[in-house]
């Protein structure tokens, strides 16, 4: 025969029970805890700036090495034909260690020669054939030049010797004369006619309003 239990009994085993249930709710929230310190969200990263170098380059002087193209620092891309001396134009002589045109190590030497002209464009290239060479040759008109087309402060040649570092320098103008359309600017740099090299940059020439 089944017995019911007494009052103070049912109050015992449910208290037990209430107990017992709460004791596995802590033990489960404090494993939930502790995984979730084992796995911590991944935060995003920061990206890191890059190092930006720099190339560096050694000055060349002493015995004639072969130039590469000469490295333009300055020009202007277009120009009123109107006479005014008013466009700037900077390069410089280099060995053949970088690229051409980009880069390499600036010649510091004397007896180099330095020419800027304007010349047709025709086939996107120039070219100069060595016979042209030596400095006295230079001075004269080359393959492709306009003659008369640019105008040179006097104080910057259109033919000149480049600087102790190698450098050339004009201040110009384009000749009233010159018919609007594309060219091109090319520079060359000639070491007493042993070695030359040359670059060049497109140019427009247009009317006067």
């Amino acid at each position: 025969m089944y017995n019911q239990p007494s009052k103070g009994r049912k109050k015992a085993i449910i208290t037990a029970l209430f107990l017992f249930s709460l004791a596995g709710l802590l033990a489960g929230f404090t494993f939930g805890a502790a995984g979730k310190a084992l796995f911590p969200a991944a935060k995003p990263q920061a990206s890191q700036p890059v190092a930006q170098t720099t190339a560096t380059t050694t000055p060349v002087s002493g015995p004639k090495v072969p130039l590469n193209c000469p490295v333009v620092d300055e020009t202007a891309y277009s120009g009123i034909a109107n006479g005014a001396i008013q466009y700037t134009f900077k390069a410089h002589a280099v060995d053949k260690s970088g690229e051409c045109a980009k880069s390499g190590n600036p010649i510091e030497s004397g007896g180099i020669t330095c020419k800027l002209w304007l010349s047709e464009h025709k086939n996107g290239r120039i070219q100069i054939p060595s016979n042209l060479w030596p400095p006295d040759k230079v001075k004269e008109p080359l393959p492709g030049e306009i003659s008369g087309a640019l105008v040179f402060d006097p104080g910057t040649p259109q033919t000149q010797m480049c600087n102790e570092k190698g450098q050339g320098h004009w201040k110009f103008g384009v000749s009233a004369s010159t018919k609007p359309g594309k060219y091109f600017l090319v520079i060359i740099t000639d070491w007493d006619g042993t070695y030359a090299n040359w670059s060049w940059v497109e140019f427009t020439v247009t009317k006067e309003k």
